[in-house]
């Protein structure tokens, strides 16, 4: 066998055992989920930008916050104004990210500043799990399930 033909049937073997899910995703894959987390905050509380917000989330996007089911315009319609005196810093604490193919998941910690006119500065934090999947060539959030954490004692 020639070196030529070792090298491509090594790399259709291992091809076909990941398509089969019996290897494991690129690193670059994971890495890329965690960015669209968090340039999912960024874009919404930062930049505050509604077209590249739409573009980080699948057609069929929910958002599970508070008990209530978001598409994405109910979602959008949250994002605080251009105007507003909001500003927030993230830190995300990733306990689990997951890729098979096309789909995958997050769990994460996320721990947040918060400064607005109506509560003033504050600190919150949130475990929260994304599904992902990869549409037309990006990893785009299709759903995103929040629950506060509340200090207790």
């Amino acid at each position: 066998m020639k070196r030529r033909e070792f090298f491509a049937a090594a790399a259709a073997l291992l091809g076909g055992a990941y398509a089969a899910g019996e290897g494991t995703p690129p690193a670059g894959d994971a890495e890329a989920v965690k960015r669209l987390i968090a340039d999912y905050y960024d874009v919404f509380y930062r930049k505050r930008d509604v077209e590249k917000y739409r573009l980080l989330l699948t057609d069929d996007y929910r958002l599970l916050e508070n008990g209530e089911i978001f598409d994405a315009a109910g979602d959008i319609a949250t994002m605080p104004g251009p105007r507003s005196r909001y500003e927030r810093s993230d830190r995300f604490d990733f306990r689990q990210v997951r890729v098979d193919g096309s789909f995958g998941y997050a769990v994460y910690f996320l721990d947040s500043d918060i400064t607005d006119e109506k509560h003033g500065a504050q600190k919150r934090r949130w475990l929260e799990s994304a599904i992902v999947r990869r549409e037309r060539g990006a990893w785009r959030v299709a759903i995103l399930h929040s629950t506060r954490i509340t200090a207790t004692g």
